[in-house]
């Protein structure tokens, strides 16, 4: 390796919060630049959009749409293939693996505090609000104990559409970006975050999960779950990988870096077996707590 290739990015490492020397990788896209720190092995977006863009330009709802389109184009055969495993699957399951997750932490809460009736469930980056909205209606047909589900949501279009949805079950949306919004609840008062699909996103991981960290009861749980930079699928598709969204995923986590940076913000990784960080699987799952 030419020492020229290593530069000081102009981001701070996510893993660290530090500037770190990286080197620019093969997955570069355009003016996107790609690097991997040489210290930490984290690889991340080096001048990602600003979160004035991601609330209009490239808001969640709108990429998807346009790398979707370009996925069925591009590679329609692929695209297809994994659009009818997805569907296969959750006509097989009675419950998405996110809800069984969720209930399984949420009874263990329950049964360490017998005496809460009420549990509060903040899904950062919620979206449309639909996974909160299942598992609260599933959650409390079948269990004694009442959810309050807390969505955070930048986009304001998606952010105004979950309001109206948790509004009628006694919840609500914060429209900010997650650490603002995080930082308007008060401290240790939350049994329950759902990082889903959303670290990859956030231009500031570590004081997001500082910050969840902060707003969590005493025992209680974050799952999380992000695209699998160490799968073997990006390996062999490479540039094609479906991790890879430009400019809106700006940190790609492999189980290692992860773990570190969960457990850097002051949260203990419970859970990370081999079935949530399997190389054949494009996202790693991770339950910690508080």
């Amino acid at each position: 390796m030419q020492r020229s290739d290593i530069t000081a990015s102009p981001r701070e490492n996510p893993l660290t919060g530090t500037v770190t020397p990286v080197k620019e990788t093969p997955y570069s896209n355009g003016e996107w630049k790609v690097v991997e720190c040489q210290e930490t092995g984290m690889v991340f977006l080096e001048n990602p959009p600003d979160y004035s863009r991601l609330v209009e330009e490239f808001a969640w709802e709108k990429t998807f749409e346009e790398e979707s389109k370009r996925r069925r184009q591009e590679e329609p055969v692929v695209a297809f293939a994994s659009s009818l495993s997805k569907s296969l699957k959750r006509r097989l399951r009675k419950r998405e693996r996110l809800e069984k997750v969720s209930f399984s932490l949420l009874d263990k809460i329950a049964r360490e505090r017998p005496a809460e009736t009420d549990l509060a469930v903040v899904d950062v980056g919620c979206g449309s609000g639909e996974k909160l909205l299942r598992i609260v209606r599933q959650y409390e047909a079948v269990r004694d104990t009442s959810l309050r589900p807390i969505g955070i949501e930048i986009s304001a279009q998606l952010a105004q559409e979950t309001d109206q949805c948790l509004g009628p079950i006694g919840g609500r949306c914060i429209h900010s970006s997650a650490i603002d919004g995080l930082a308007s609840l008060e401290d240790a008062s939350v049994d329950l975050v759902i990082l889903c699909s959303y670290l990859e996103h956030e231009i500031r991981p570590l004081e997001v999960l500082q910050n969840v960290s902060l707003k969590l009861r005493k025992g209680g749980y974050v799952i999380v779950k992000v695209p699998n930079y160490g799968s073997w699928n990006r390996r062999f598709r490479q540039r094609r990988w479906c991790g890879f969204r430009y400019p809106d995923h700006v940190n790609y986590f492999t189980p290692q870096t992860l773990i570190r940076i969960i457990e850097s913000s002051g949260l203990k990784v419970r859970r990370m077996n081999l079935r949530d960080c399997l190389p054949t699987n494009d996202n790693v799952w991770a339950i910690a707590r508080r």
